[in-house]
């Protein structure tokens, strides 16, 4: 029996796509989809993010990913992940 006010309709599909966006960055996030919050949720995990961790929130797949290389780009995750100079 479907709960009140939530809607099921795509959650599945979401879910997928998270799971995809995780596996391209290769461990670097945990990505999860909100059935909730209806938003797609993207959490850090290299240690060269702030003490207090790094959190994105996104409506769509496309803007959290634009997101998370943003927040890469900005704490050098290339250069931890690569050893690039």
């Amino acid at each position: 029996m479907p709960t009140v006010g939530m809607d099921d309709t795509g959650d599945e599909e979401q879910r997928r796509i998270a799971e995809h966006i995780e596996w391209q960055k290769q461990g670097a996030w945990v990505v999860v989809w909100g059935a909730y919050t209806r938003c797609f949720w993207a959490y850090a995990c290299w240690p060269v993010v702030p003490e207090s961790g790094v959190v994105i929130s996104a409506r769509d797949p496309h803007t959290l990913y634009a997101e998370m290389r943003y927040v890469e780009r900005e704490h050098d995750f290339l250069r931890w992940r690569y050893g690039r100079a």
